[in-house]
C-alpha cells in the first residue's frame, strides 16, 4: 500500500504541478518578449528615417496597446527590457534598412499575436 501511495503522489506531482510551473515560465518569457518588442516598436516609431516604418509602428501601437497593458507586465521589467531592446535598435538604426526594420516589426507583430 505504501508503494502505491508513492506512485499516486508522484503521479499527482507530474500531472498537476509541473505543467503549472512550465506555464509560469512560458508566461514570464512571453512578457519579456512583449516588453522588448514595445521598446523596438517605439524606437522605430520615434527615430526611423523611413516613413513606411514609422506608419507601421504607429499602427502596431494603436492595435496592440490594450493587449500590452492587459498583460500586467511589471514596470521595472517593462522599463529594463524595453530599454535594452530599444538601445540595441537605436545604436544600429543608421545601418538598418527599411526592410530589416520591417522584419523587426513583423516579428513583434507575431509576438504580440501569441499572447
Amino acid at each position: 500500500m505504501v508503494k502505491n501511495k508513492k506512485y499516486i503522489i508522484i503521479s499527482f506531482l507530474i500531472l498537476f504541478l509541473l505543467p503549472n510551473i512550465a506555464y509560469s515560465i512560458e508566461s514570464a518569457a512571453h512578457k519579456v518578449e512583449v516588453a522588448k518588442c514595445f521598446g523596438i516598436i517605439m524606437t522605430i516609431k520615434n527615430n526611423s528615417k523611413y516613413e513606411n516604418n514609422i506608419i507601421k509602428a504607429t499602427n502596431i501601437i494603436e492595435i496592440y496597446l490594450d493587449k500590452i497593458i492587459s498583460l500586467n507586465i511589471g514596470s521595472i521589467m517593462m522599463k529594463e527590457m524595453s530599454e535594452e531592446a530599444a538601445n540595441e535598435v537605436f545604436n544600429n538604426l543608421e545601418s538598418l534598412t527599411s526592410s530589416s526594420l520591417d522584419n523587426l516589426l513583423n516579428k513583434c507583430i507575431n509576438t504580440l499575436r501569441i499572447g
